[in-house]
């Protein structure tokens, strides 16, 4: 029975042989493989076997190629893609020697590959599918006129088996050959073409390309859906507070990190007006706004705003400020803090360096802001019967103000959101563990 059985397969291999060469090699049953693989390599190799009656025969090795041009002229580019499919399931795997199929490594005179590229595999149910794209151009000239044949192109493999738990058991190298390709030399198309060929298809490369650029689109798409959303919630709620006779819309409030900001380009400009005029009532009133709002920042009290004409001039007392991204709006900004207001711990810089009073400034910049302007609340607001106001301290008065512009620069950053809620989990931390560490010095 054995031998009857390798009898019609070896007749089998000799047909196909005859007939159509360069077939793909088959897998067959667990009883009938080692037969195939024996006549595949004494006989015909890579040629189809028949199966036997105890499974179902696949091809092992199965591989197209199509080039994007047919016609073209000696040294022009063009693109040659190889695809190939192999078996893989639990009981059999193809093994190709893909070396082979390497740019460096694949024989195409009298063609000349220039660069060459694997996509990934894409895996469907019992096969793998490889494909690789190579840039060829023809070398030679004396073929004008003539079909060039890219040559054929051989690949062994072999087909590993495993039975059971058994180990993988390696089987004979097998020759797959993938016929000739013919491409015209300054002609529309081959002289043995006998039918109309489409364009080649999109490979693995441009697949991936598409599928990426879809995923991007799809992201972007969503996220402009989700803006649009929130502008037609807004604007729903606009009108639905409209109808509803909503209360006026209030001015926003500015950051205390801008305040701040406004607050130390005012000392500056202050600074240099003293340089070169002198301390004056005016520049003494200028600086002590400032430095109010200043010290109503650092300190986490509450800084008087109001809405003033782009052209309307401020009040004494009062900071002109501009805010806004888009719609650029005018501000004044003031505040009652005084320097017989400021708080007991922080005059002479001794109270604690952190605290409700004092966040966002220690005790020694809530101390030299205090000294400031106490200071110029002297200058301004003094007792003098002369005609140009009270005599300034030039020395004492500009030692204080720098000491105060140097407190106020690193209030801005300090006055900014994160930092700021970063430096209130921080004091809520500090505070936690003085709590856990006292309870435990009372248990001991």
């Amino acid at each position: 029975m054995l031998r009857s059985r390798s009898t019609m397969i070896r007749l089998a291999l000799a047909a196909a042989t005859t007939a159509a060469p360069a077939h793909a090699a088959q897998l067959v049953g667990p009883r009938g493989l080692d037969e195939v693989q024996e006549a595949a390599t004494t006989a015909a190799p890579a040629h189809a076997a028949q199966p036997d009656a105890g499974g179902t025969a696949v091809d092992a090795v199965r591989c197209w190629r199509r080039v994007s041009r047919n016609a073209v002229f000696v040294g022009e580019r063009f693109t040659m893609t190889v695809t190939c499919r192999f078996v893989e399931t639990d009981a059999a795997r193809t093994r190709p020697d893909e070396a082979a199929l390497e740019p460096a490594t694949l024989d195409t005179a009298p063609f000349e590959v220039l660069a060459g590229e694997r996509l990934d595999d894409v895996p469907a149910g019992p096969y793998r599918f490889s494909q690789y794209d190579y840039t060829l151009r023809l070398i030679t000239e004396s073929a004008f006129g003539e079909d060039v044949d890219i040559p054929a192109l051989e690949l062994s493999y072999r087909i590993e088996r495993r039975v059971g738990d058994n180990p993988v058991v390696p089987g004979r190298e097998l020759t797959y050959i993938l016929p000739p390709e013919p491409v015209r030399v300054l002609s529309l198309t081959p002289e043995s073409a006998d039918d109309i060929r489409d364009l080649p298809p999109s490979g693995f490369g441009a697949a991936q390309a598409r599928d990426l650029r879809a995923s991007l689109l799809g992201l972007l798409a969503a996220l402009f859906g989700i803006a649009a959303l929130g502008l037609v919630v807004l604007g729903a709620m606009r009108v639905l507070r409209g109808r509803a006779g909503a209360a006026a819309v209030t001015e926003r409030r500015i950051p205390p990190a801008l305040a701040a900001h406004r607050a130390f380009e005012e000392l500056t400009r202050v600074r240099r007006a003293a340089a070169g005029n002198g301390w004056t009532r005016d520049t003494a009133g200028r600086a002590l706004t400032a430095l109010r709002i200043a010290g109503a920042v650092a300190l986490s009290r509450p800084v008087t705003q109001s809405a003033i004409a782009a052209g309307e001039t401020p009040r004494e007392g009062q900071l002109r400020v501009r805010h806004g991204l888009l719609g650029r709006r005018t501000a004044a900004l003031s505040s009652g803090l005084t320097a017989a207001a400021w708080p007991e711990p922080y005059r002479d810089g001794a109270g604690p360096p952190s605290g409700p009073a004092g966040r966002l400034a220690g005790a020694a910049a809530a101390a030299d802001l205090h000294r400031a302007m106490t200071l110029l609340t002297t200058v301004r607001y003094g007792r003098d019967d002369g005609p140009t106001g009270p005599a300034p301290e030039p020395g004492a008065l500009t030692r204080a103000l720098d000491a105060g512009i140097g407190r106020v620069a690193r209030l801005r950053w300090q006055a900014l959101a994160p930092v700021r809620h970063a430096n209130r989990w921080a004091d809520a931390a500090r505070r936690a563990w003085a709590g856990l560490t006292t309870g435990a010095a009372w248990r001991r």
